[in-house]
C-alpha cells in the first residue's frame, strides 16, 4: 500500500474530505488532491501536521511500517495550566503550517539571494582577473 492509499484510507476512517483536511492544514485542496493522487509528497513537517491531524504514526503514514495510531497520552487540566485542551486544535494547525510556509519562503528567497551574490562575485573576480593580468603585462 502506498502513502496516498495509506492517507486515502485514514480520510476515509476519520469521514474527512479532502476540503476538511486542506482547510485544517491551511493548505488547498489541490494539494491534498496531489497527496491523494501520489503526485507529490508532504515535506517534513507538513507529514508531522498531517499524521497529528490524523491521529496516526508519522512512519506508518509514509512507510506502512510500525503501529498506525499514534499513543493517546492522557492530559489532566493540572499539568496544563488549567486550561483545557479543545477537541479540535486546527486552528492551532493552520497556523503552524503557515509560520512553516513563511520560513521556507524567506528560506528561499534568502537563498536566491545567496545565489546571485554568488554569481556576481564570480564575475567581478573574473573581471579582477583579466584587469590583474593586463596590469602585468604593462610591466
Amino acid at each position: 500500500m502506498s502513502f496516498s492509499e495509506r492517507l486515502q484510507e485514514v480520510m476515509n476512517e476519520k469521514g474527512y474530505t479532502k476540503y476538511r483536511v486542506a482547510k485544517a492544514l491551511n493548505m488547498s485542496a489541490t494539494t491534498i488532491s496531489n497527496y491523494l493522487n501520489n503526485k507529490t509528497k508532504p515535506d517534513t513537517t507538513k507529514l508531522e501536521v498531517l499524521s497529528h491531524l490524523l491521529g496516526v504514526n508519522r512512519n506508518w503514514l509514509v512507510s506502512g511500517e510500525g503501529e498506525k495510531y499514534r499513543k493517546v497520552v492522557a492530559v489532566d487540566d493540572d499539568s496544563l495550566g488549567g486550561d483545557s485542551v479543545g477537541e479540535d486544535d486546527s486552528v492551532m494547525t493552520r497556523h503552524l503550517v503557515a509560520i512553516v510556509d513563511k520560513q521556507a519562503s524567506s528560506l528561499k528567497a534568502k537563498d536566491e539571494q545567496m545565489t546571485m551574490l554568488l554569481a556576481t562575485n564570480e564575475l567581478l573576480l573574473r573581471k579582477l582577473a583579466s584587469l590583474l593580468e593586463k596590469l602585468l603585462e604593462k610591466f
